[in-house]
Order: structure tokens, then sequence, then C-alpha cells
């Protein structure tokens, strides 16, 4: 798996405007969505000792989640994800899984014999680690790329939960319980090696890198 570096920030609806104006004048949008604009709902996985909320509260180093990621609600793009984050460092495996795979994607109905390849291996270490479907989280998501470089930028708001249940993969009509507030949107810098001056010039905010996960944000803020 690649390494990634993937820098967080929580800046204003303000400095979101400024920035994505300049992206839009800079850099390419995102395929996904219209241009560069998408719902991302993602539902995360735990084990029963809740040990993926844990390691982040604790503020362990290093720490691994599972997840279930659509766009837009589409079915024909489901990926099931095992992201590993140590400090700004990510490294992330995926797999495309079929409509009809879900079912067996849950406590205790895991079927092992139904996937094959990268999807096989990321089922078998969710079976061993007694991984269970845990909260949905969803939010709205303006992304740009950088073309000839791997640098994408991306701007999440609108962040809200919903029961932990696959159906909320697609339905983009139920309202969810809000996390963070209107004037509140989480800007992400991801690069491999190097990130262009000009880029990070571009970024730059009055405000410090910090350590968000959104599964945290979620979980904390609905117990």
């Amino acid at each position: 798996m690649a390494e990634r570096h993937e820098e967080k920030y929580f800046i204003n609806y303000h400095q979101y405007a400024l920035l994505k104006d300049r992206a839009v004048q800079t850099m390419t949008p995102d395929i996904h969505g219209v241009d560069g604009s998408y719902t991302i709902t993602s539902l995360y996985y735990d084990d029963p000792m809740g040990t993926a909320l844990q390691e982040k509260l604790d503020g362990l180093a290093k720490h691994t989640k599972f997840r279930l990621r659509t766009y837009d609600g589409q079915k024909d793009m489901i990926r099931l994800e095992r992201k590993i984050k140590q400090g700004i460092i990510t490294q992330k495996k995926s797999a495309e899984i079929a409509l009809s795979q879900l079912c067996h994607l849950g406590m205790p109905d895991y079927d092992l014999e139904r996937f094959e390849g990268k999807a096989f291996e990321l089922v078998a270490q969710m079976i061993a680690e007694g991984m269970r479907p845990e909260m949905t989280v969803r939010y709205k998501r303006d992304a740009f790329c950088f073309p000839g470089t791997d640098v994408r930028l991306t701007f999440d708001r609108k962040l809200e939960t919903l029961p932990g249940e696959a159906q909320y993969l697609f339905r983009q009509d139920g309202v969810g319980i809000p996390v963070l507030d209107d004037n509140t949107v989480i800007m992400e810098i991801k690069y491999g090696s190097y990130i262009p001056v000009f880029i990070r010039d571009m970024t730059a905010v009055a405000t410090r890198q910090m350590s968000i996960s959104k599964y945290a944000l979620c979980r904390e803020n609905t117990r």
C-alpha cells in the first residue's frame, strides 16, 4: 500500500469560500459528482469494545478503520476500505463491493466465500477482529486535483450521522443528526512525498493542523 500524507484543518465558511474560489481557478475538479461536488456516505465498522474509536480518543499514533463508502448514493460504486493512519501518514486498501454482497458484511452474517481478491483479504480481517456495523457518516465534499501530481484538496461540510445500517448508504433523503455547525468546514490536503510550494501558499490559513476523525466526531457528539 502506498503511503500518503493527509493534513486536516478546521476552517470557517468564509475561509472555505475563499479557498474554494482559489482552487477553482488553479486546480481540476474531482471526477466524482458535478464540478467536483458530491455526497460521501460511509458505514463505519468497529468491534464490540469500540477499539477503532478508543484508539483515536486515546491519541494512539497508529489506528485502523474499516468502512463501506458510496458517492451520491450510487449502488454501482460501493467500496470497502481499510484505512491505517499514523500521524499524518495514511495507508488505504480498498475493494469494490457488489450490491448483492452487502448482506454478507454484518455480524453475524459474514460469508467469506462470497468474496475474492482484495475484498476477501479485507473481509477476512474484519471477521478475525469481530467487526460489526456501527455508525453511518455523511457529508458534502468539494474536491480538487492538481494535474500532473497526486495532490488533492478537499472541503467537507454538513457532517451528519445516521444509524449504522447499509440502507443509509443509498438514501440521500434521510435526515441525519448534524455534528458540525454550518460555519465549520474540514479542509484536507492529501499528497504523496511532495506538495508544490504554490499549493502550500494557496491553502495557507490562520489555523493549525489538527487530528480530525469524522467517525470519532460523530460518535462523540451523538452519545
